[in-house]
C-alpha cells in the first residue's frame, strides 16, 4: 500500500466511525391531546391548594418521519393564595415499536410556555435528549388540547 493509499483509507476509516456516532438532531412540532385520570386536590391552608396529578395524552408530531405516541405522566400541582401557580413532573412516552422514551416538564403562572426535557429511553430513544416547550388549554375540565414544539436529539 502505497502512503497515498494508506492516507485515504485512514481518511474513510476516520469518516466512517464519525457518521456510526453522530446523533441524529429532529426538530420537532406537534398536537397534543391530554385527558386527566387524576385530580388529587388537598388544602394544607386556606388557598393554598395541593394537587397530585395523572394525565394521558396522545401526540401527533407535524413531521411525519416522527413517530406518534402515547404518554403517561404525573405531576403536582401547587396553587398558591395569591393566585400564582406551578407545577412540575414527568411522562413516559410509549411507541407502537414497544420503545419508550422519558421526559420531564414545568409549568406554571411564571412560564410565558412550559418546559420540557428529554431524559433517556429505551431501544431507539436510548440515551435521547433535546427537549422545548408547549402549550395547551382546556377544552373542559378533563380534556386538554395544544401544540409542542422543540429538539429531539438521538445518540
Amino acid at each position: 500500500m502505497t502512503p497515498k493509499q494508506f492516507l485515504i483509507a485512514a481518511a474513510l476509516l476516520v469518516v466512517t466511525q464519525g457518521s456510526a456516532n453522530a446523533s441524529q438532531s429532529f426538530e420537532e412540532s406537534g398536537v397534543l391531546v391530554c385527558v386527566t385520570d387524576k385530580w388529587a386536590e388537598t388544602e394544607p391552608e386556606k388557598g393554598h391548594k395541593l394537587v397530585d396529578a395523572a394525565m394521558r395524552c396522545g401526540v401527533v408530531p407535524d413531521n411525519p418521519a416522527l413517530e406518534k405516541y402515547a404518554q403517561d405522566c404525573t405531576g403536582k400541582y401547587d396553587y398558591m393564595p395569591d393566585g400564582s401557580w406551578k407545577s412540575a413532573g414527568s411522562c413516559t412516552n410509549s411507541f407502537k415499536s414497544g420503545d419508550k422514551s422519558y421526559e420531564t416538564w414545568e409549568e406554571g403562572s411564571h412560564l410565558k410556555e412550559y418546559t420540557y426535557k428529554k431524559t433517556g429511553g429505551t431501544g431507539k430513544y436510548a440515551g435521547a435528549s433535546g427537549g422545548g416547550t408547549y402549550m395547551y388549554e382546556g377544552v373542559t375540565d378533563t380534556v386538554f388540547g395544544g401544540r409542542y414544539k422543540g429538539q429531539l436529539i438521538l445518540p
